[in-house]
C-alpha cells in the first residue's frame, strides 16, 4: 500500500479540533484516528475520530490520492503534526503499527505508533453519520451558536445547562448558565421537536471560527439521536441529551418597559465595548460594575479600593427613566458583543434585559443577566469618560488596560483594543517602526515564516486555554467534594453527641 502524504499542519489542525470537541486533556487519552484516501466518489482524503460517548469529528481533504487506509494512534498526531509547513509520510509497518516520516529543518525525523487489535477494529468502523441532506438554518446561525456555547455550564446537574437548545417551533437558539442567558431568534430547523445539543465549543477554534454551519438531525429510535454540524470541510456530531431537562427561559425574561431603558447609538455601543474591560477593578473576584440610568445618560462605573471611581457615559443615546444596579462586567460585555442596543433596567434586585433587533442578515438576540448583591459605586468624585473623548481635567493615564483574570461566577442567579502606542522617535513602543519596517534596519522577516509562527502561537494559546478551563472544572469538583465530606463529618459528630 502506498504511503499517505499529508501536510503536517493538517494533522495539527485535526488534533486541535478533535481535542476540543471530544473533551480530551492528555494526548494519550484520544481515540484512534482513521485515515482514508480516495474517501468518496469525488476523491479526497478523510480523517475521522470518534469518542467513546459517540461524539465525533471528521475532516475531508480535497484532491486525488492513491486509494489507501490507515488507523493511527491519536498520540501520533502530536508527534508528526505541526503548525509549520512540510509534509508527513504515513505508512503501515508490521501490520499493527504506523510509521510517520518527515523532514524538520533538513533533519529527517521518524516516529512509530502501534495500536492494540481491539482499538484498530473499533476504528475500522469510524465514519461520519450518513446524512442525506443538510439544512441551512439561516444567516448568522454559526455566529449566534458560538456565543451561546459560552453561556453554558457543564457542571450543572439539575438541568442540562451544558447544552444549547435548538427550538424548531420558535426558531431559536437558547442557552443559560443560571446567571445569564442568551436567546437568538430567526432560524429554521428541519427537525420537528426541540433538541438539546451538547455545546459545540469547537466552533470557536481557529479552524472552524470563520465557517458557517449546516445542521442535520438523525433520530435514534429508542436511543439518542445524533445532531450533526457541517462546517466547510469539517463534520462534527454529538448525541442529543435526550432525557435531560432544560429550564423555561421565557419565565425569567423580564417583560415591559422596566424602570429605565436606553437605546444605544452605534458610537456609544462601540465606545462602551472598547473601554469596559479597562475600567478599574478588573482583577476583582466578581469584576462588578455599577449600571446607572440617570439624567438622560447611561453610566457604567467602577472603582478600585483607594482609587477614584471611573465611569463611562453615553453621549447621544436615547435614554428614559432612572434606575441603578450592580452587575458582572463579563455579562455586560456579552450583551455588547451580541449587538444588544436596547437595554432595560428594573432595579437592584431584578435582571437586566438587553435586546439586539434582527436585521442586515443578523438574528434577533436577547441577553438577560442577574444583578449582583452589594452597594453601587458612588458617583462622587468620579472621572467621566464619554464617546467624544475624556474630560479635559482627566489625566491621560487615568484609565489603563487591565489583564483579564480567571473567570468566576457571580453570587446571584436568574429567577475592542486601543491603538498601539508610538514613541516620539517615530518607532512604535514595542521596538518596531511605525511604517512597518524593522526598527533595527534589517530586512523584514519572511511573511510565510511569520504566518507559521503566528499560527503555532495561536494553536498553543488555544490549547492552554482549554487546559486552564479543564483545570478550573476539576478544582470546582474537588471543592464540591470537600464540602460534602465536611458536611458528612459534621453530621456524624452531631449524631455521636446525640447517642452519647
Amino acid at each position: 500500500m502506498p504511503p499517505i502524504i499529508l501536510p503536517r499542519r493538517t494533522l495539527h489542525r485535526f488534533r486541535t479540533v478533535a481535542k476540543k470537541h471530544l473533551g480530551l486533556k492528555a494526548r494519550d487519552q484520544g481515540p484512534p484516528v482513521r485515515i482514508d484516501a480516495d474517501a468518496d466518489a469525488e476523491g479526497g482524503t478523510r480523517l475521522t475520530a470518534v469518542g467513546p460517548d459517540g461524539r465525533g469529528v471528521s475532516l475531508l481533504l480535497p484532491g486525488d490520492r492513491p486509494p489507501a487506509g490507515l488507523v493511527l494512534p491519536y498520540a501520533l498526531l502530536a508527534d508528526a503534526g505541526a503548525a509549520k509547513g512540510g509534509d508527513v509520510h504515513l505508512s503501515e509497518a508490521d501490520g499493527d503499527a504506523v510509521v510517520a516520516n518527515w523532514d524538520e529543518k533538513g533533519v529527517p525525523r521518524s516516529v512509530r505508533g502501534a495500536l492494540e487489535k481491539q482499538a484498530r477494529d473499533r476504528a475500522a468502523s469510524f465514519a461520519p453519520p450518513a446524512v442525506e441532506e443538510y439544512h441551512d438554518p439561516g444567516p448568522g446561525f454559526a455566529a449566534a451558536l458560538r456565543p451561546a456555547c459560552e453561556v453554558t455550564d457543564a457542571e450543572s446537574t439539575r438541568y442540562a445547562l451544558g447544552c444549547v437548545r435548538l427550538d424548531p417551533h420558535a426558531g431559536r437558539i437558547e442557552a443559560t448558565d443560571s446567571h445569564h442567558l442568551l436567546i437568538a431568534r430567526g432560524f429554521t430547523f428541519s427537525f420537528d421537536k426541540p433538541i438539546l445539543l451538547p455545546a459545540p465549543h469547537v466552533l470557536s477554534t481557529a479552524s472552524l471560527r470563520g465557517e458557517e454551519a449546516l445542521v442535520a438531525f438523525l433520530p435514534g429510535g429508542k436511543s439518542a439521536g445524533l445532531a450533526v454540524l457541517q462546517c466547510g470541510d469539517w463534520s462534527i456530531w454529538s448525541p442529543e441529551a435526550r432525557d435531560a431537562r432544560f429550564p423555561d427561559l421565557d419565565r425569567v425574561v423580564p417583560g415591559g418597559e422596566g424602570k429605565a431603558s436606553v437605546m444605544l447609538s452605534a458610537a456609544d455601543a462601540a465606545f462602551l465595548a472598547d473601554r469596559l474591560d479597562r475600567l478599574p477593578g478588573a482583577g476583582a473576584d466578581r469584576r462588578s460594575v455599577t449600571l446607572e440610568i440617570a439624567d438622560d445618560t447611561l453610566l457604567i462605573r467602577a472603582a478600585e479600593e483607594g482609587g477614584a471611581p471611573v465611569e463611562l457615559t453615553t453621549a447621544d443615546s436615547d435614554v428614559r427613566g432612572a434606575a441603578i444596579c450592580v452587575a458582572d462586567r463579563r455579562f455586560v460585555a456579552r450583551a455588547l458583543s451580541a449587538g444588544c442596543t436596547q437595554w432595560v433596567l428594573n432595579g437592584p434586585e431584578e435582571p437586566v434585559r438587553c435586546d439586539a433587533p434582527a436585521g442586515d442578515g443578523q438574528p434577533g438576540t436577547t441577553v438577560v443577566f442577574a444583578t449582583l448583591a452589594g452597594d453601587p459605586v458612588p458617583a462622587d468624585g468620579a472621572v467621566r469618560l464619554t464617546a467624544e473623548g475624556p474630560a479635559s481635567a482627566v489625566p491621560a493615564t487615568t484609565v489603563t488596560p487591565m489583564k483579564r483574570p480567571a473567570t468566576q461566577m457571580p453570587a446571584n442567579r436568574l429567577n475592542g483594543s486601543p491603538a498601539e502606542p508610538t514613541a516620539t522617535n517615530g518607532h512604535a513602543a514595542n521596538g518596531h517602526a511605525a511604517n512597518g519596517h524593522a526598527a533595527n534596519g534589517h530586512a523584514a522577516a519572511d511573511p510565510e515564516a511569520l504566518l507559521d509562527r503566528a499560527t503555532a502561537l495561536q494553536a498553543t494559546l488555544a490549547d492552554a486555554a482549554a487546559e486552564a478551563k479543564g483545570l478550573a472544572a476539576d478544582l470546582r469538583r474537588l471543592k464540591r467534594r470537600d464540602r460534602l465530606v465536611s458536611s458528612a463529618l459534621g453530621s456524624l459528630k452531631r449524631l455521636g453527641s446525640l447517642t452519647a
